[in-house]
């Protein structure tokens, strides 16, 4: 099989870009795996090219064109598309349909149903647009803080809500977790054409066997990832600072809260701040910690550090919402709490604390649904099958869009 893999890269790259170069590598021991990558460093590089972005965010005909003659010349079994806002637009699909292609689209957040992609706005879930209009958004600046940067995407969302663009394109989506298909059942998608599947990572047990011989848990729990408002590692902070914690909070990553939250806890002298850190330090923290602590306020795509926690046998305590909540079994493989409370948040980490055998199993069963779900071998077997079903749905949209053109 020949695979096309089709992304559009952030000026920033984030879990979107570490997901296609994971399955890149992936699909390349069996298969001719070709790539078609824009970059908005790269082509947003005047006033005039920005301008003209404003007019085709959503649909772009000379994107179109660009993947016909990729198309043409790399003649792909499929096409999978990791992102392809706001260059390439769903015009791209298009191309595909023309092409006789069959196409997937990874849903790796919410874009298509909301102007930000986050359902979140201001310190709140924000679902207007889920089942409503996206201009509802507009004056409020959910993207950007920018009125006119939300318009732009709120007219992508409605425009193809108008045309029905996702009851014909792409062939078939993946989401990440039922929770999201849900949500994007709730924004007009097509159920029938969503498959869940997981992101996965390696497993540390072939490259640092050394992670998973149960090592002595430190006195610490440990936060890793973009320290701003929606992650709710404020609350982290103001848990720490109210109850006095003896044990460590250990916090990796960089973010716009970074510098306000650090001066804030100055003084306490068991918070410790990494910055940005490598992955083989992460897991060998996540792998000495009592819990890797997940505080988020909002939806998630699939965090991959809660896969990583679980691969080396760490529990994890997050707040109960959206697809963090599924992921996490309570009382199986962590905790949850209750989002923005603080008191919550305090009473689970005693537990952690005062329960250290609870603990340990739980991180064994952390370990075991990475296992199960998340390995490489899980995740080859669940795309293989995604694309042998994007084909069997491409050939009925594809005949039933021929039928309806022919009348």
């Amino acid at each position: 099989m020949k695979i096309l893999q089709v992304h559009n890269k952030y000026k920033i790259t984030g879990g979107e870009w570490t997901v296609l170069n994971q399955e890149y590598d992936l699909l390349r021991r069996d298969h001719e795996v070709d790539q078609l990558i824009v970059d908005n460093n790269e082509i947003l590089n005047s006033t005039l090219s920005k301008l003209k972005l404003i007019f085709s965010t959503h649909y772009n005909s000379s994107s179109k064109e660009l993947l016909k003659a990729k198309l043409h010349e790399s003649k792909p079994d499929v096409m999978h598309v990791h992102n392809f806002f706001p260059l390439l637009t769903p015009s791209i699909f298009e191309a595909a349909r023309e092409a006789g292609v069959p196409s997937v689209l990874t849903l790796h957040n919410y874009r298509l149903i909301h102007p930000n992609g986050l359902m979140y706005h201001q310190g709140n879930i924000d679902t207007r647009s889920v089942s409503g209009s996206a201009y509802q958004c507009v004056t409020d600046g959910v993207y950007r803080d920018s009125i006119l940067q939300t318009a732009v995407s709120a007219h992508m969302i409605e425009y193809h809500r108008k045309h029905k663009t996702w009851d014909r394109l792409p062939s078939a989506f993946i989401a990440l977790s039922e929770f999201s298909k849900q949500k994007f059942i709730e924004g007009g998608l097509p159920g029938d054409r969503i498959i869940v599947k997981p992101n996965f990572m390696e497993d540390p047990a072939g490259s640092h066997p050394g992670l998973l011989s149960k090592p002595k848990k430190k006195h610490q729990f440990i936060y890793v990832g973009r320290m701003s408002h929606e992650k709710g590692v404020q609350d982290l902070i103001d848990c720490w600072m109210k109850y006095k914690i003896k044990a460590k909070l250990i916090l990796a990553g960089d973010g716009p809260l970074k510098s306000k939250l650090e001066k804030k806890s100055k003084d306490n002298s068991q918070i410790m701040w990494l910055g940005e850190v490598s992955n083989e330090e992460i897991l060998q923290k996540l792998a000495e910690s009592s819990a890797l602590l997940f505080p988020t306020k909002w939806y998630e795509g699939l965090p991959m550090i809660l896969i990583e926690a679980m691969s080396v046998g760490c529990p994890i305590l997050t707040s109960k919402i959206g697809n963090p909540q599924d992921l996490v079994d309570h009382n199986e493989n962590g905790l949850h709490f209750e989002p923005g409370n603080v008191d919550e948040l305090y009473e689970r980490i005693q537990f952690f604390e005062q329960n250290e055998k609870l603990r340990m199993k739980m991180g064994e069963k952390a370990r075991e649904k990475y296992v199960k779900y998340f390995t490489p071998e899980s995740n080859y077997r669940q795309l293989m099958d995604v694309y042998e079903i994007a084909e069997q749905l491409e050939q009925q949209l594809a005949g039933s869009q021929e039928t309806v053109l022919a009348k």
